[in-house]
């Protein structure tokens, strides 16, 4: 059998991480009644984020509280995660959605104070599977599906696991330009993060929780 030439490699790598976007995207627009879709254009400048947000997936018609980030890499490890927290792939993973989501908020809250947006991450510690990733924090705000409570769900509604790795580390060093050949690092606090499945996500949590008015 011929072996794959990088370039055949790499399109084949974009075309999975498109696939993954778009599936990401019809979850989202099946789970919450309104339209989610790729981003189309890349990079962060203010006019592009005007136009296409900074997400992998962004929200059509409405303000959605979450900057969502697609990543369906192999390389994922919980074991890697808990014995190197600020090296692991999910880290770095973890360190672009929130670097993401602060440049969305930046942007969002000179128009509106109260559009605070935060993390998201959907990935796939195995091929069949979807998982989410938020921050812990989100549990202010988010509330259970037909169950007429106050904010602060009750934790144990939503199984999850609750990664606090990140309250005892130093601010995380991460490359912000998505080219390894000219890095830009710049160090952030991560916040710590929550971890569940995407059908517990869905079937759980009203969405109607997840837009700014």
């Amino acid at each position: 059998m011929t072996k794959r030439t990088y370039s055949e490699i790499g399109k084949s790598n974009v075309r999975r991480s498109k696939a993954h976007e778009r599936r990401v995207a019809k979850l989202l627009t099946k789970w919450s009644g309104s339209e989610f879709r790729r981003r189309r254009v890349e990079g962060r400048e203010e006019s592009t984020i005007a136009r296409e947000s900074t997400s992998d997936v962004i929200s059509v018609n409405r303000i959605f509280k979450f900057s969502v980030e697609a990543k369906c890499g192999k390389d994922f490890s919980f074991d890697a995660l808990l014995a190197s927290p600020q090296t692991a792939r999910f880290t770095e993973w973890w360190f672009q959605t929130s670097y993401d989501a602060g440049l969305l908020t930046t942007y969002l809250t000179k128009t509106d104070k109260s559009a605070t947006i935060m993390p998201m991450l959907f990935f796939k510690p195995e091929p069949s599977f979807d998982w989410v990733a938020f921050p812990i924090a989100a549990f202010g705000f988010l509330r259970i599906q037909n169950e007429d409570i106050k904010p602060n769900i009750r934790l144990w509604q939503l199984q999850h696991l609750n990664a606090l790795l990140y309250y005892y580390h130093e601010p995380i060093k991460g490359n912000t330009s998505h080219s390894k050949k000219n890095p830009v690092y710049v160090e952030k606090e991560l916040p710590p993060v929550a971890i569940c499945r995407w059908r517990d996500f869905e079937t759980k949590i009203d969405p109607s929780t997840c837009f700014h008015s």
